[in-house]
C-alpha cells in the first residue's frame, strides 16, 4: 500500500467488505498488505480486521465519538436487550439502535435537531432494507464526521442476496439486469414485498424507504447505492451509472450539515412529489407510503405512549 491513502466510510468499508468476500470464499488465496504501519486510521477503525487480518482494532473495537463510528457489525438478533423486547417489533427496537447512533454523530442533539433527525431516519430506513429485503441478518456500517466541511457520511455493507433478487419477490419486478433493479428501487412504491399482505398497521413495506433516503441526502449531499454489477451515484443536480462488483448490497449517505433542516416538512414534501411518480410506475400499485416511513422517532413515540 502507498504511504498516504485516505478512505472515507463507504471507500473503506467497499474494499474491505470485497476483500472479506473474495477471502470468505477463496480461503487459500494469498492477499499481501505492506507498511501496516503507515495506517493508523484503517487500523484503528478496523479495516484490516474486516478484510481478515490479525492487524489493528478488531471490529466494533474502537469506541468511536462524535467524530466517527468504526467499522462496526450489527445482528439482527442483537436488537433485542431485554425480555420485553421480545414482545416489540424488531422496526421498533432497530429505531433504539439507531438514535444511539445518530446521538453520537449528532453529539449534541438538543442544538443539531435536524441532523438526528436526518440521521435516525436514514440509518433506520437503510438498515431495515437489508433487515427485510436482503434475506441477512448482519450487516456492518461506520460513519465519519467532518468539522471542516460540516459534512456527515455513513455507510452499510450486507451480503444478503442484493437488490435484484429482492426486488424480484414481487412477480412486477422481474428485471433482467442489477442496473435496472437499482433503478426501480431508488422510485417510490416500488419493493419486493409491497404485494404481500400487512402483517403490521405500522411497518408495513410501502417501497418508500430508499426513495425518501435518497431524497434527504441529494439535499446538498449525494447518495450512492451499489449491488451486483451495478452503482448509481445520486447528487443534487446529477446521476451516474456506474459497472462494479459488489456480493449484496453497499450504500453511501453523504449529508451537508448546513443544507439539513425542517426535516418532517421535507418528508411530507417528498411523500407528496412520490405519490405522484408511483401512479406512473407499472406493477408498483401506487401504494402509500407506511406510517412509519413519514414520520420521525420523536412523532410517532408520542402517538403510542397516547394510545397507551
Amino acid at each position: 500500500m502507498p504511504d498516504k491513502v485516505f478512505c472515507g466510510p463507504f471507500a473503506m468499508l467497499l474494499v474491505a467488505s470485497k476483500i472479506k468476500y473474495i477471502r470468505d470464499r477463496c480461503p487459500k488465496l494469498v492477499i499481501v498488505f505492506d507498511n501496516w504501519d503507515a495506517h493508523g486510521y484503517l487500523s484503528h477503525m478496523g479495516f484490516f480486521s474486516l478484510c481478515g487480518f490479525p492487524h489493528g482494532n478488531e471490529v466494533g473495537q474502537a469506541l468511536g465519538n462524535s467524530r466517527y463510528l468504526p467499522i462496526t457489525k450489527l445482528l439482527e438478533a442483537e436488537l433485542a436487550e431485554t425480555k420485553q423486547d421480545k414482545f416489540e417489533e424488531m422496526q421498533d427496537l432497530l429505531q433504539r439502535s439507531v438514535d444511539r447512533i445518530a446521538e453520537v454523530l449528532a453529539h449534541d442533539v438538543g442544538l443539531n435537531k435536524d441532523l438526528f433527525d436526518v440521521l435516525s431516519y436514514s440509518l433506520r430506513e437503510v438498515f431495515r432494507n437489508s433487515f427485510e429485503h436482503g434475506d441477512t441478518n448482519e450487516l456492518y456500517y461506520c460513519a465519519q464526521y467532518w468539522p471542516s466541511s460540516n459534512k456527515v457520511e455513513f455507510a452499510a455493507a450486507d451480503f444478503g442476496i442484493g437488490v435484484r433478487a429482492g426486488l424480484s419477490r414481487n412477480p412486477n419486478f422481474r428485471f433482467q439486469s442489477d442496473k435496472q433493479a437499482l433503478e426501480y428501487a431508488l422510485l417510490p412504491s416500488v419493493s419486493g414485498r409491497t404485494h404481500e399482505p400487512r402483517r403490521s398497521p405500522n411497518w408495513f413495506n410501502s417501497g418508500y424507504g430508499l426513495y425518501m433516503t435518497n431524497r434527504l441526502a441529494r439535499n446538498g449531499g449525494n447518495f450512492v447505492i451499489c449491488s451486483g454489477d451495478s452503482a448509481i451515484c445520486l447528487t443534487p443536480k446529477t446521476k451516474t451509472n456506474f459497472a462494479t462488483s459488489f456480493s449484496g448490497t453497499i450504500l453511501r449517505v453523504n449529508l451537508n450539515i448546513d443544507g439539513i433542516s425542517g426535516v418532517q416538512n421535507r418528508l411530507r414534501e417528498f411523500h407528496d412529489e412520490g405519490k405522484e411518480i408511483a401512479a406512473s410506475i407499472k406493477g408498483s400499485g401506487a401504494r402509500p407510503p407506511s406510517a412509519m416511513s413519514l414520520l420521525l422517532r420523536r412523532d410517532y413515540e408520542t402517538g403510542r405512549k397516547n394510545k397507551g
